[in-house]
Formats: C-alpha cells, sequence, structure tokens
C-alpha cells in the first residue's frame, strides 16, 4: 500500500482536500477499506448500487457478455442484450413509452432529451423554441447543456460564462416556499409559476420544461403530490412544450415503484434515467420516449442528430437485463416500500425534536435531512464552517457513508444529506444508519462550538 499521499499520487481526484478511503471489497451494503473497516453506504454510492454490493451474479453476467460480444458500434449495429433490456424497460414503463434510447450516465440522458426535444419541435416546424424550463434549487448534470439548467451556484458559477442563460421557476419545495412557508403544504403557486415564465418568455421561445418527481441532491427527498403534475401537465399540452421527468435518481425502483411519476397519474413525455440501471456494475444510462414523440421525431424522416460512443453497449445492458430480474425475483420494490416507510418514521423519531434539523422527507429509499443553524427561523449554517464536510467526516469515522450536499437554503446555502441506501437494507440497519448519523451530527456540531 505505501505511505505516500494518494493526493500526490497519478489519480486526478475530485476533492484534493483530503485524503481518499481505499475500499477493497463490498458486499451487501457495506463497503470495507483496506484495513477491513466497514461502512454502510446509506446512499448506494449516489442512489446507484440499488440490489447491492458484490452480486456474483452480475459478476457473471459482465464476464458472460465480454466473451461473446464486448463492443459492436451503435451507427451499425445492435446486440440481443441491448434489445432484450429495451424491452424489459418498456414492459415496466408508463403506457404510451415504447422507445428507449441508451447512454452511459445520466448527464447523457439529460442532453439526449433536451435535443430530441428541440428536433421534434423541429419537426414540427416551431425553429424558435429553443429554451428548456427548469426549477431552482435543482441538479441535472455535469455537461454544459445538463449544467444550464441546473440551478446550484457552487457547480455552475465557475462555469456560467460558458453557458446558455436557462429560464428557472420555483421548486416544489413547501419547506422553503415562498407561498407554503408557514403551512408546508402546496397551494401549486410554485406550479403556476411555470404558467408565469411562459407568458414572461413567450409560449413560441420554449421547447421543453424538466423537473425530478422526487429531488435528489439538490433537495434530496422533496417531492410533489400528484396535483403539482398534473397542473404542470395541463400549462405544457396548452403551450405544446415537452415535458421531460428527469428520474436519474428516483427511476428503476428507488420510489417503490419502477418510475416515481407511475404515483403521479400523470405520464411525462420523456422520462431520463441511469444511475440505478446498471446498479454500479455497468455505466449504463437510458432514456425513454413516449409514442408521441416517437412519432412526431420519425415524422420527419431524419436521423436522431446525437449520439454516444457506448450506447447500448452489449456489456452494460446485460447487466442491466439482469438487474431488473433480481428486483423481480427477490421482491426488491415491495421491499423499497417496507423499508422506506421505516427509514422515514426512525428518522422522524430521531430528528423531530432535533435543534439543528429542519425537515425530514423522502419516498421509497430517497430520502433527505436537511440542517439548520435555527430550527424556528429555518435559517441555514453559516456555508464558510462547512457543517456538511463536518456531518460526512463524523458519519465516516463511525463507518457510515452517507450524501453530503449543500446549496438547499438558495443564496443563503444550507447543509444536507441524501440518504438511498442499497434494497437490500434491513430492519436493523435502517436503524443503525439513523443512530450514526445522529451521533455524527451532534459530534459536527459540537466541533463547530
Amino acid at each position: 500500500m505505501g505511505t505516500t499521499s494518494l493526493l500526490d499520487g497519478p489519480v486526478f481526484l475530485r476533492d484534493l482536500s483530503r485524503e481518499p478511503i481505499v475500499i477493497e471489497r463490498a458486499k451487501g451494503v457495506y463497503l470495507y477499506d483496506e484495513s477491513g473497516k466497514a461502512y454502510l453506504d446509506a446512499a448506494a454510492g449516489a442512489a446507484v448500487a440499488s440490489v447491492g454490493h458484490g452480486r456474483e451474479e452480475l459478476a457473471d453476467a459482465l464476464r458472460e457478455q465480454a466473451a461473446k460480444v464486448a463492443y459492436a458500434h451503435p451507427g451499425a449495429f445492435i446486440t440481443r442484450p441491448t434489445i432484450e433490456l429495451a424491452e424489459k424497460i418498456i414492459a415496466r414503463a408508463p403506457e404510451g413509452f415504447s422507445r428507449v434510447f441508451f447512454t452511459s450516465g445520466g448527464s447523457e440522458s439529460v442532453e439526449a432529451a433536451i435535443k430530441l426535444a428541440r428536433q421534434v419541435h423541429l419537426a414540427h416546424g416551431r425553429a424558435e423554441r429553443v429554451k428548456v424550463v427548469s426549477r431552482r434549487t435543482s441538479y441535472h448534470g455535469a455537461t454544459l447543456g445538463a449544467l444550464a439548467i441546473t440551478d446550484q451556484a457552487e457547480r455552475v458559477v465557475p462555469f456560467t460564462a460558458l453557458l446558455r442563460v436557462e429560464p428557472k421557476i420555483a421548486p416544489c419545495y413547501p419547506y422553503r416556499c415562498t407561498w407554503c412557508f408557514e403551512s408546508r403544504q402546496c397551494t401549486l403557486e410554485c406550479a403556476d409559476d411555470l404558467e408565469r415564465m411562459v407568458e414572461a418568455e413567450g409560449a413560441a421561445c420554449i421547447a421543453a420544461f424538466i423537473a425530478e418527481p422526487i429531488v435528489g441532491s439538490s433537495a434530496p427527498g422533496a417531492a410533489a403530490d400528484p396535483a403539482y403534475w398534473r397542473r404542470v401537465r395541463e400549462i405544457c399540452d396548452r403551450h405544446h412544450i415537452v415535458f421531460i421527468a428527469d428520474e436519474v435518481m428516483s427511476g428503476n425502483g428507488r420510489s417503490g415503484t419502477w418510475w416515481a411519476m407511475q404515483q403521479t397519474g400523470v405520464k411525462p413525455d420523456l422520462i431520463a434515467t441511469a444511475k440505478g440501471i446498471g446498479a454500479g456494475y455497468a455505466s449504463l444510462g437510458a432514456l425513454l420516449v413516449s409514442d408521441e414523440m416517437f412519432d412526431a421525431f420519425r415524422a420527419q424522416r431524419s436521423d436522431f442528430r446525437h449520439g454516444h460512443t457506448f450506447s447500448g453497449h452489449p456489456v452494460a445492458a446485460a447487466v442491466g437485463s439482469r438487474v431488473i430480474d433480481i428486483i423481480e425475483r427477490e421482491g426488491l420494490l415491495a421491499r423499497v416500500r417496507v423499508m422506506g416507510e421505516r427509514l422515514i418514521t426512525r428518522l422522524h423519531e430521531a430528528f423531530d425534536d432535533h435543534p439543528h434539523v429542519g425537515d425530514v422527507r423522502g419516498r421509497g429509499l430517497l430520502a433527505g435531512v436537511e440542517f439548520v443553524a435555527d430550527r424556528a427561523s429555518r435559517n441555514p449554517f453559516d456555508p464558510s464552517l462547512g457543517l456538511r464536510s463536518l456531518v460526512r467526516q463524523e458519519c465516516l469515522a463511525r463507518g457510515l457513508y452517507i450524501y453530503q450536499g449543500g446549496g438547499s437554503a438558495g443564496a443563503l446555502g444550507g447543509d444536507h444529506v441524501l440518504l438511498a441506501p442499497p434494497f437490500v437494507i434491513d430492519e436493523e440497519q435502517v436503524d443503525e444508519l439513523v443512530r450514526t448519523l445522529r451521533d455524527a451530527l451532534d459530534a459536527a456540531v459540537a466541533r463547530l462550538r
């Protein structure tokens, strides 16, 4: 192993402020470092490792397919695993979806959605439609197109000069909503903000609206009621705006159904997804395309002006197909609902009286805990204090990995954690997760004092 710092090694690390932990193996919901210390993976990496670590069946699928066909260029060829995975996804998709475009990850899926929406408008002769409306306090990806529709200052500001300025509307986020601050009950004013934006910008220039049905990293666990999505759908229909559901995190069973939008009774035009679709065993993403969108695109009689080198990669597709088999064979959708309810219940029990927790929220196994300096005013901690990093440090010291985040309070900052453990987590592990998080938060706050 050596004693040289990995910060001085050949790998260009994302975080240059701390020594990374070298993970040697993983099994179930635990990661193990080189010393043998175990870490409960309370976020499945980043809502990725859905069926748990160390699945020999998925390792076998990788080996078997790589031995048959590891790669064939998608511009000329297609392989059986790719076809099989597409058929399985469509069989579990909302009614009215019959096509899948494959990518390698979430940012690529969002980019593909934007480009397809644009080309569909061109097919209808609406060449002036170029803007994509998104919500404030949102994250949709790291590539420049996806970053332009993201609203997280710490991610966006360094690249502002490179980005298009895209319109943003209010999020459905009752804890910090201008209209719902006191009651925490959505009045649908946030949905009507889309109508106001259409009037301000002009419907003739708006191509699409994108939002997460359950928010991931920017305000984890925030989920709108079906009435919100019905209002959004009506506005989009009336103004011929493509509605893109970003299910990169919430899709593939994490909500307790295959797609979070299935719980709303509202059908989007496009569904962008990734993360759990490959369960961490392969880089895989997808864009689900509704029949109306596909028919409109096909009518223009030209190719999709977009593509990725590894789109429909046969090894990744073989893994994705097997992940679906595991989820259904082991009844993991039902387990997500049961364990998700237990997680939210335990979080409320642990934090509803905590002076530095403002909000606990979530659906299925996608939950968030938001930290505040003052519970009554909902004021966040000063960002310069780095509370989220302190909480992460204290969690890791206690053998718990959480996905830290910030910016949920807008210009004021904000600190929170995303909790999205593997679907195979059990009751004792849920309790361990919550108990350790509480201890870590208390220790982090004590360090500030």
